[in-house]
């Protein structure tokens, strides 16, 4: 027999330490019975307020956008556009005059792959919202009556947010290369499953678990429009891209099948249709449009509650232009000499000063405005740019590289980047890859997961803190690409096989 599920409306359950099994208990105070449809469109709509309305945070998950400022941080600083060799005399050498100033041991955390609470923030977030979306989707079937538009409207936006969560978490802690080592994953919740210690799945039944979720939502989307003013991810452009990104994430995992690749051709060009004319083509409409100020693009824009010191302390100054530090980032050389001088993304990436251009602008990553001021770690989800990127590599893998190579060029067009002539084979697949790292530099986890999902680069870095030489060298599918299963879990979950490698360096 199902029990009666209550939910709490003041006290989000499951906190910063507490671990995935937990997000199969609810909570026992200020609770409110959901036992009504009604129930459950207050409970949801207050969710998906979360998801759309800037700097808001949802009822559940703790943190506002998906991946927030300090996981923005930690993905950049464990990725390679920036030179931090070069910078770190920069990031260090600031004054108490400066507008950031961040403790030294601070960047050795993100420089050396020494970050663990930003790890552990991000599994409580898209757990907890797991957990949460379980209980309505579960209780949700227990009302009698509910019509059939709001059965889609509202399980197609639960099962959506929930495959996102889950793909998420798949991403950041799954070892790539490892096809035993997916995620714990549960759907249910109730009395009769309180306490239970779930394994990791399979990559396979992972991808199983979340395309399931999106498959339904896709057909009920086909048939039930999206409620106006209450569904947010429940979008047939944004399922359609999701059903790509999962697809293209599982073409080269443990997981991989031979339609993998048809299919994120087939879910990328749905999530293009008409939008060519939405795409901005300017580096100042980029900027409007990733800081949510053209109404017309097709995207969720959600902005950071926290604070854009973070960022800022990476990213560098936007008030640079009044001598604010740090200023003058300087990126990799390899990155740098990826752009032609035509390229609208270098008035995005490059400031005027520094050896050729090569040192990072004052205003990038974007905060929506074209002048000096607070960068941002907004997260713009569903980009269609992201889609084309996804097109041009799944013709290339399908062999047809004549289109893969228009699709490019189509694409670069939009970037007033010039036409490649002539490619082919793997010097096309370079740079399709080089695309993405010019599209995508600075947009929250996209280069630290190309990193992990091509294993295509070894990065080092010789770097010194408290006067002590660190050599650090990430090879192609090291460990350091999943990210640490927190403590608490392990500790909690006797079930649970933590991701290797992690060990904290003492200073």
């Amino acid at each position: 027999m199902k029990h009666k599920i209550v939910i709490t409306y003041l006290i989000l359950i499951f906190g910063l330490f507490t671990g995935c099994k937990k997000f199969l208990d609810l909570p026992a105070k200020n609770q409110r019975a959901v036992i009504t449809v009604t129930d459950v469109k207050s409970l949801l709509a207050s969710q998906l307020r979360g998801v759309i309305t800037p700097k808001i945070k949802p009822l559940y998950g703790q943190i506002i956008p998906a991946c927030p400022t300090p996981a923005t941080v930690m993905f950049g600083a464990y990725s390679d556009d920036i030179d931090f060799e070069n910078a770190l005399p920069t990031y260090l050498g600031l004054t108490s005059t400066n507008l950031i100033k961040t403790t030294e041991s601070s960047y050795a955390d993100i420089l050396l792959w020494n970050q663990q609470a930003t790890s552990t923030m991000l599994w409580s977030h898209h757990y907890d919202i797991v957990g949460f979306l379980n209980s309505l989707i579960d209780q949700l079937g227990t009302i009698k009556d509910v019509s059939n538009t709001d059965q889609d409207q509202l399980l197609g936006e639960m099962y959506t947010n929930r495959a996102y969560s889950l793909f998420k978490l798949l991403q950041y802690y799954g070892i790539y290369n490892n096809a035993d080592m997916g995620i714990p994953i549960y759907l249910h919740t109730g009395e009769g499953v309180l306490g239970i210690k779930p394994k990791r799945e399979t990559h396979v039944n992972s991808y199983k678990i979340i395309l399931e979720d999106l498959n339904k939502a896709l057909e009920m989307v086909n048939r039930t429009s999206p409620a106006v003013g209450f569904n947010a991810l429940y979008n047939k452009r944004f399922i359609n891209h999701l059903l790509a990104q999962v697809y293209w994430y599982k073409a080269e995992s443990p997981a991989k099948e031979a339609s993998d690749y048809a299919n994120v051709k087939t879910y990328s060009l749905a999530a293009l249709e008409a939008v060519d004319a939405l795409i901005p083509t300017t580096a100042a409409a980029r900027i409007n449009a990733y800081g949510g100020k053209d109404p017309n693009y097709p995207v969720i824009v959600q902005q950071n509650s926290f604070s854009n010191a973070d960022v800022l302390s990476l990213y560098g100054s936007g008030y640079q232009y009044i001598g604010f530090g740090p200023m003058n980032i300087p990126l990799n050389a390899d990155f740098a000499a990826l752009f032609t001088s035509t390229d609208i993304r270098v008035a995005n990436y490059f400031s005027a000063a520094g050896a050729a251009g090569k040192t990072l602008s004052a205003v990038w990553p974007s905060d929506g405005t074209t002048s000096g001021s607070d960068k941002s770690g907004q997260t713009v989800m569903f980009k269609p740019e992201e889609a084309y990127l996804m097109l041009m590599e799944a013709q290339y893998r399908l062999g047809a590289e004549g289109d893969a190579l228009i699709t490019l060029n189509k694409f670069r067009a939009f970037r007033n980047a010039g036409n490649f002539t002539g490619l082919s084979g793997a010097a096309l697949l370079t740079e399709i890859i080089n695309e993405r790292r010019r599209e995508l530099f600075g947009d929250t986890d996209k280069r630290w997961l190309d990193l992990k999902r091509y294993a295509n680069k070894t990065i080092t870095r010789n770097i010194k803190f408290f006067n002590k030489q660190y050599n650090i060298t990430v090879p192609p599918n090291d460990y350091r690409y999943a990210l640490p299963i927190p403590l608490v879990e392990i500790q909690q979950n006797n079930n649970m096989v933590p991701n290797p490698g992690w060990t904290l360096i003492e200073y």
